[in-house]
This record gives C-alpha cells, structure tokens and sequence, in this order.
C-alpha cells in the first residue's frame, strides 16, 4: 500500500486536478481580491504547461519562494488572518501551493478533500440554488478521481468510477434529507449563520434627489418576490410602500428618523390582502407592503406616516408575513405633521408662486388644486425618461419651467413642492411600483427597475390620499414594468416598457427566465426559508410536533440511525444478490466438503484447501484438482468463458464425496 501510494501521477490525473480544482476555486474569484485571484490563476497555468515539461516543474528552493511570495500576498492585503474574507483567501493560495508540489497518487486524496472544503467555503458568499448543482458535479467529479485512484488496475471506462461516486452520492442523499428536516432550527435559517455581507446592495435609500431612482430604475435586479394568499391585485393597486420624506433643502429630500408610531386611526373600507415578501438585502431598514399595512411581521414597528421598519439592518434576504388594506381613509393630521407637511424649503421662485396663485384662484378646495396641478403636467409638454438632463441649483424651478424631462422623483418632488406652497400638507412617499407576475409560480418578482416615487397630500374629510404625477405624464407606466435592456443612453429619450406581445425570441427568453426565477424562488422558500417556525409547523403535519427543543435532537439522531441501519441493510441485500454466480458455485463446493467432515478455514485459499483435502481424501484427488483448478483459472486466470463456466458448473452439480 505504501508503494502504491508513492506511484507517480499520471499526465491524466495531473489534468484531471488542476482542471477540477481550478473549477472548485473559480466562483471565488468574484469574493477575493484580484490579486490573490490572478496570482492562483498564473500558478495554475505554469504547473499546467509543466505537467508535459519536467524541466518547468519546480523544485524544492522555487516552490520555498513561491510560499513566501503567496504568503506576502495574503499577508499584504489581510494583515490579520481573522474571519471569512482571509480564511478563504488563505485557503486558495494553499490550493495553489499544493497543485504546484503535486507528484504521487498521495497527492489525490489532499487535494480532493481540500477541493471539498473550498466548495463548502462557497456557501460563505452566496447561496443561490445554481450553485448547489455546481458544486454537486464537481463533487462527483473529485468523488470518481479519488475512487479510481484507489483502483489497483486502471478501469475499462471512466463511467464505472462515476457510477461509484454517483451512487455514493445518492446513498448519501436520505440521511441529507434527515438532518436537513430535523436538525434543531433557529429562529432564522441556518444557512445564515456566519454569513458577513459585506456585499454592495442596491435598493431606494433614505435620500431621494433627482436621478436617484432613474439610475437605480436601469437595474433588472430582484428587490422582492411576493406570494399572495389569495389573487394579485391588479397593477394600478400595486403600490409598495417604503421611505416617506418629509424634509427638503431644495435638492435632496430626506426622510424623518424620529417619526411617531402608528395610532389606531386608520379606517379599513374594504377587505384586508395577506401576502409573503422574499426580501432581498437592502441599504435602508424599511420593510415594504402594500398600501396601507395593517398587519406587520416580528421584530418591526409601523409609524405614524406608515413606514413599516425593521429593527435589524436587512444585510441578507429575509421572509416576512404582511397584511394590507387597499381601500382605507387615514386618521386626523397632528399638528407635528402639518408643520412638516408644509415646510418650504429654499429656493422657492416667483414664477412658482405665480403659478400656484393662478390654480388657486380657479379652484374652491384643495382637491381642485391637486387636479390643476396634474393638468399642468399633462397638458404641457413633460416627458418621462430615464436619462434626464442634469439640473442646476434650484432643479424643482428648472424643471418645472425649462428642461420638462425627468423620472418619478422629478414629478413627486416638484408637485409636492407646489402642493406646500398651496397651503396642502404634502409628502414624498419612495417604494415600488408593479411588479411582472410570474405564471410559472404564480407569485410576483419586484425588481429594481420598479423603482417609484409617488406624493401624497392630505385632504380634508378623506386623509392622505396618493397622488402620482407620473401617470398624468406616463400612464402605461402603471399597467407595464419598465425593460432596462431596451434603455438609450440619450438624454431625455424615451422609456421602453415590457410589451407583453413581444417577439417569438424574447417570449422564448422571457419564459425561460421565468422558469428560472420559479426555481431560485422555490429555493428560497423552501430551502433557505426552512426556519423554525417552518420546521414547527411541519412537526405539527407529519403528527409529531412533541418533538422541540432537546427532543426534536433525539428524535433526529434515532431517525438518522434507523436511516443508516437502513441502508446498510439494504446494501447487503444488494451485494449478495450480486454475488459472483462462480463464487456462488465454489461455495457449495465447500458446502458439500463440509457435510462430509472437512470445514474449509477462513484463511486458506482454494490451492491450499485443495491440497488439504487431497491429504485426507486421497480417494477425491482428481475430481478436486480438476475443480479448484477450473476455479481459479476461471476467477484469477484467462479460462473464463461461457463453456468453461457450464463445466464448473456440471462439475461441482456432479460432486458427491
């Protein structure tokens, strides 16, 4: 054994290593930075074109100043070996190190189980269902190359050592589905634990000024996915509640930290919709909902203006339980929010007073105002788009009167500006809007480029009511979701909007994305989702909800045990019903000698049990010679064939001592 295991490796298996473990490395490139990426990468090519050059293979003094060199690397860009980012780093660079040294089939079984352990260390960054299967190959991959390693002669074909590792794999598959479902829970997934997410997230903030949502509006990134309990509100109520700024220094737009909470006040006028976010991770802490929540998940508070925010920051993708009601009539107006409803800020021009002077007069009430204020931007000449030109110090003024071409932040600010100086208490209120329902899963994706900034003003006798300019300008913006991929990077050109009659490539297109947001969403729920209130309440469906806490412990090891008794037993049954028919053969050979008073001994071979035989049983000399003979011909030499098979067979069948 120890000489086989000082075998050198062979050009193949040299290639079948660094390919599969570069293939193990490769998702980190994205997590590490690009020096220590690169530096991997150089290694991997100079010990590949070495494998056919021994003169490039390096010896011991190269490979000593290799090690220092990716030691300084490391060392230079993590200074203290300490938490995800430099173990993994470390990691790699040991990789590295050891493809480099990489000489006898020893080797194999190293590099394999560290290429196990930096697959593992990939679920640190991400977890998306793509990279489950990615990692699943790769394990049978390094599975079949430690397996045939092992072999004393080369297999035939490279499909019997996959078939092992595959069949490894699936054996091990129940006793994963057990741990999986009765492993103890905490109150949040476990797959979270330990995660950092250090990560740029992308999502509405809590500044909004103009071209923030524009730019943000250009991504097709998931914001949320939700799952309605009963139908999906049609588009025009799909309003997703986030930020509400208050504040104003005559650019940017600012929201209030020191809100009040909720009161009791607010009138439900119609039946309340449950749903289901799959948020992903956000800057802000805000938790969105359809307007107006009335319902809010753990560990949240509502306040007064109806933001629902979270008491941890949203660093990784979280599920949470809402309820809302679509019809509704809000409470009275504090004194505290009419004073900011109607702060102005600086800035303020003549001509925007003349202009809410001249609706004043045409108008008797406050809700007349609004509806001049949406005429002026339908009747005049204002355009939505994406790539708005860039405005100067006083961008209400400029764009109300001059450039006319702006995004929904363009048309929220500047109409609730002109709502204060109406004397209206007036607000911005950040969030989303739409959202594509997926048929394939029912639910709906929200993605970043739903981005949307809305008003609300408050009207005597009926509340905050929601007044979006936007659609005055843009009403297909409601009932279709912006397409980034079909953006101009012009200024002031039009937006594209998703055409549900598209062409036959991208129906083609769409549903296959479709089909794979269903995936990653089931995954998500059902996988990554798989909390402890989810394992409680499968407890409770399977009949055996007694088991929580240190009990549900117990009852998983004794499940995982009966599990492996199982298999084990199952195995058995299988490998003796594959036993080798010849074997089977010789066996009742023995049989047959042991009725008749000679036992065959654990140790003795079939030359030496023969011998022994003949000693004691002169009178069996030839037929036994001629059978152990045709026996180890047949099992250990080259007579094994159909004939010789049936003569062994007639043979022992005719044997009677």
């Amino acid at each position: 054994m120890r000489a086989a295991s000082h075998t050198p490796l062979s050009r193949l298996q040299q290639y079948l290593l660094l390919a599969l473990l570069t293939l193990t490395a490769l998702p980190h490139v994205l997590n590490m930075d690009s020096r220590i990426s690169a530096f991997f990468f150089v290694l991997v090519v100079y010990r590949t074109l070495a494998v056919n050059k021994a003169a490039l293979r390096p010896g011991r003094l190269l490979l000593f100043l290799i090690t220092l060199g990716t030691v300084g690397i490391v060392l230079m860009r993590y200074p203290i070996l300490f938490g995800r980012e430099p173990g993994v780093a470390l990691l790699i660079a040991m990789l590295a190190l050891k493809l480099m040294e990489m000489r006898v089939r020893r080797d194999i079984h190293i590099l394999v189980f560290i290429g196990y352990f930096t697959l593992i260390t990939q679920f640190l960054y991400r977890d998306e269902a793509w990279l489950i299967f990615y990692a699943m190959i790769l394990v049978v991959a390094l599975t079949a190359l430690l397996v045939e390693s092992n072999r004393h002669a080369p297999s035939p074909t490279s499909y019997r050592s996959l078939g092992v590792a595959v069949s490894l794999l699936v054996q091990a598959l129940p006793l994963m589905i057990v741990l999986f479902i009765f492993f103890p829970r905490f109150s949040s997934p476990l797959w979270s634990l330990g995660a950092e997410t250090g990560q740029a997230v992308s999502g509405v903030s809590g500044t909004i000024s103009p071209g923030s949502i524009s730019r943000l509006s250009r991504s097709s990134e998931v914001a949320f996915r939700v799952d309605f309990k009963h139908e999906i509100p049609p588009p025009a109520q799909r309003y997703w509640r986030g930020p509400v700024f208050w504040s104003s220094d005559g650019k940017n737009w600012d929201t209030d930290d020191e809100g009040d909470l909720a009161g009791n006040d607010l009138i439900s006028l119609g039946p309340a919709i449950e749903y289901e976010i799959t948020l992903e991770p956000t800057p802000g802490n805000w938790l969105y909902a359809l307007e107006l929540p009335t319902r809010i998940p753990k560990d949240s508070e509502l306040k007064s203006d109806y933001q629902l925010i979270s008491k941890k920051p949203i660093k990784r993708r979280i599920r949470y339980h809402a309820s809302s009601v679509l019809d509704h009539r809000t409470g009275r107006l504090s004194e505290k929010e009419q004073q900011k409803g109607l702060q102005l800020p600086p800035g303020v021009t003549a001509r925007m007073l003349d202009l809410v002077a001249g609706w004043q007069q045409q108008s008797s009430s406050d809700a007349e105002i609004v509806i001049k204020a949406l005429d002026y931007f339908r009747q005049q000449e204002f355009y939505y788009t994406l790539y708005p030109p860039i405005l100067g110090d006083n961008p209400a003024d400029q764009f109300l009167f001059q450039s006319r071409r702006g995004f929904c932040e363009h048309y929220a600010t500047s109409f609730t500006l002109l709502m204060r100086i109406a004397g209206i208490p007036a607000r911005v209120v950040g969030g989303y809007q739409g959202g594509q329902v997926n048929p394939l899963g029912d639910y709906l994706i929200v993605r970043q480029s739903d981005a949307h900034a809305w008003a609300e003003v408050w009207i005597e006798g009926k509340g905050w009511q929601r007044v979006d300019p936007t659609v005055a300008v843009a009403p297909e913006r409601i009932e279709q979701s912006i397409d980034p991929t079909l953006m101009s990077d012009a200024i002031g050109a039009p937006i594209r909007f998703i055409e549900v009659n598209s062409g036959l490539l991208r129906a083609v297109i769409r549903q296959l994305q479709w089909g794979t947001d269903a995936l990653s969403a089931s995954w998500h729920r059902w996988v990554l989702g798989y909390s402890r209130e989810r394992q409680l309440y499968l407890m409770q469906l399977l009949g055996i909800g007694f088991l929580q806490g240190p009990k549900l412990a117990y009852g998983m090891i004794g499940i995982t045990g009966f599990c492996i008794i199982f298999l084990t037993l199952v195995l058995l049954y299988r490998v003796k019903e594959r036993r080798d028919p010849v074997y089977a053969t010789y066996l009742g050979f023995c049989r047959r000698l042991q009725r008749s008073g000679i036992v065959r001994m654990t140790h003795e071979g079939p030359g030496d049990f023969a011998n022994r035989v003949i000693a004691e049983r002169p009178d069996l000399q030839n037929r036994v010679a001629r059978i152990t003979g045709l026996y180890i011909g047949i099992r250990y030499g080259r007579q094994d064939t159909k004939l010789n098979r049936r003569r062994f067979r007639n043979l022992v069948r005719g044997f009677h001592p």
